[in-house]
């Protein structure tokens, strides 16, 4: 009889367990990757390259650290454009973010109105908008950059330190190692566009950025 009723509360413990579950799992998002390249094949589908003067007709594919990544970059306006998604109410954007050689964080050369800016904007509204330092200069990644802000150690929320490939070519700690994860609400087309303004400007052995890994998914909240 005991055994009877253990075995009775079991069942009902386990009913309700799942009768639980179902109720959390039902209002879980639908989530589509509807778009992945990690550059190995050479290919920059729906990307457009600009420069101060105009489009770039250019691959901008390179290798780096053993692989193929997108760039290097430098003074360039990166346009990547879809006009057909997935039904979705919110995006997530995901890559590897590499800065390479000497990057400046907050420091303003003489002269200068601003430090080395990146830039992320997403149909034309910036995201984030920051600075990178490979050096001994502060930085303000994680945070967007603002005068007077409060600074960020160099190489804050790094994933690590890579080989330079020019200016700092052969330095162990030349170039840093970002991971980008941004989600937010979307609906409609998508315009992802990735930007520099580096001190000076076209000076790409001095400092570059590229990209790899670049992961977009299409999130349906219900």
């Amino acid at each position: 009889m005991t055994y009877l009723k253990q075995s009775f509360s079991n069942s009902i413990l386990l009913l309700f367990l799942c009768l639980s579950l179902s109720a959390c799992f039902k209002d879980l998002p639908d989530k589509i990757v509807f778009y992945q390249n990690n550059f190995d094949n050479n290919t920059k589908a729906n990307f457009s390259i600009y420069s101060s003067a105009g489009l770039i007709d250019s691959l901008k594919i390179t290798s780096f650290n053993n692989s193929k990544v997108f760039g290097r970059f430098n003074s360039n306006y990166v346009l990547f454009k879809m006009d057909t998604l997935p039904a979705h109410n919110a995006i997530k954007i995901e890559f590897d973010l590499y800065l390479h050689d000497q990057w400046d964080g907050n420091h303003l050369p003489p002269g200068a109105a601003y430090p080395d800016i990146w830039q992320m904007a997403i149909d034309n509204n910036p995201v984030i908008l920051t600075t990178f330092s490979n050096g001994a200069y502060p930085q303000s990644y994680p945070n967007n950059y603002q005068p007077n802000m409060i600074n960020s150690p160099a190489l804050s929320n790094s994933w690590g330190v890579l080989p330079g490939v020019c200016s700092n070519e052969g330095k162990a700690n030349g170039s840093s190692h970002y991971k980008i994860e941004y989600t937010t609400s979307h609906t409609g087309p998508l315009q992802l566009a990735l930007n520099d303004v580096p001190n000076p400007v076209n000076s790409l052995c001095l400092k570059s950025w590229s990209i790899d890994n670049l992961r977009l998914t299409a999130i349906m909240y219900k």
